[in-house]
């Protein structure tokens, strides 16, 4: 059966990625960074290349995809950060890169991943540079909280495509994605967290918001006894740096459940099967 094959950039630990390889897409190449999420990917993917520096890629030097996605950083326009914006030398400057590499490669999609900011702060950017390229553009606001997990964290999907590659009149691509979340991502926890909105400023207000667990300790997937009394211990003091980094890469990423809703959007209009369910734990590099 025909797999979508994807190139992955500014990829972190590939929770991005995990969700479209549990759709079925298969992975060609991955970007990133930093060292620790490099070994990362690496484990998980084994043999897939994984380069370094988005700003030194050449889409020359990169095999063909028929989706490249990634979230570009968000700092700059992050409602947490100062919002200085997509400008040139900033950390979301880094869009430039993105948007230079799909014009070098041509994806037939193009997926881009950021936090709700985006929308008052560069979406406008994002847009024109896709027009420029000869794309045309859709985008959802996908709270994690919609697919079961005990947190909102909302993030914005852009999907682009050739401007020729959707006849108009066509429904919109990522029109299934209610429908989809419906069929495959049911919680017992969606009704309590969704629509619940706090000051983020005061770390007393998510309490006040919603009584039940605010935060839950996560190994793995595997929550059992990590929060009950006796259940967690101090950590080795040579653990503490990976955690660290660890803590640092679970928190610049997204649900996978989130972007497998929107690559089984993309399998649906290239009349593709996506896999009926995600795993509910581990599936790493299912390709």
């Amino acid at each position: 059966m025909k797999k979508l094959t994807v190139g992955s950039l500014f990829s972190g630990v590939g929770l991005c990625d995990l969700g479209l390889s549990w759709a079925g897409m298969r992975h060609a190449f991955f970007c990133e960074v930093d060292p620790f999420c490099r070994s990362i990917l690496a484990n998980h993917w084994p043999g897939i290349p994984i380069y370094v520096d988005v700003r030194t890629l050449r889409g020359s030097e990169l095999p063909h995809v028929d989706v490249l996605c990634g979230g570009f950083p968000c700092q700059d326009v992050s409602q947490g950060g100062r919002r200085a914006g997509i400008k040139e030398g900033t950390r979301s400057g880094l869009w430039y890169e993105y948007a230079r590499i799909i014009g070098e490669i041509r994806p037939r999609y193009v997926i881009i991943e950021n936090v709700r900011g985006l929308l008052s702060c560069g979406i406008e950017i994002v847009l024109q540079d896709l027009a420029a390229l000869g794309y045309d553009a859709e985008w959802e606001v996908l709270p994690a909280a919609a697919l079961g997990a005990p947190h909102h964290r909302e993030r914005v999907f852009i999907v682009a495509y050739p401007h020729s590659q959707r006849a108009d009149g066509r429904a919109r691509l990522l029109a299934p994605l209610e429908r989809i979340m419906g069929e495959h991502q049911q919680s017992v926890r969606v009704s309590d967290w969704l629509g619940i909105r706090f000051d983020r400023a005061r770390k007393a207000s998510a309490r006040e918001a919603y009584r039940g667990p605010v935060i839950h300790r996560v190994d793995d997937g595997s929550t059992e006894r990590l929060d009950r009394p006796g259940g967690v211990g101090l950590l080795p003091r040579e653990l503490v740096p990976i955690w660290a980094q660890r803590l640092k890469a679970l928190g610049n990423g997204i649900a996978p459940q989130q972007s497998y809703a929107v690559a089984a959007c993309i399998l649906e209009a290239e009349e593709l099967p996506a896999a009926p369910t995600p795993p509910s734990s581990g599936g790493w590099g299912s390709e």
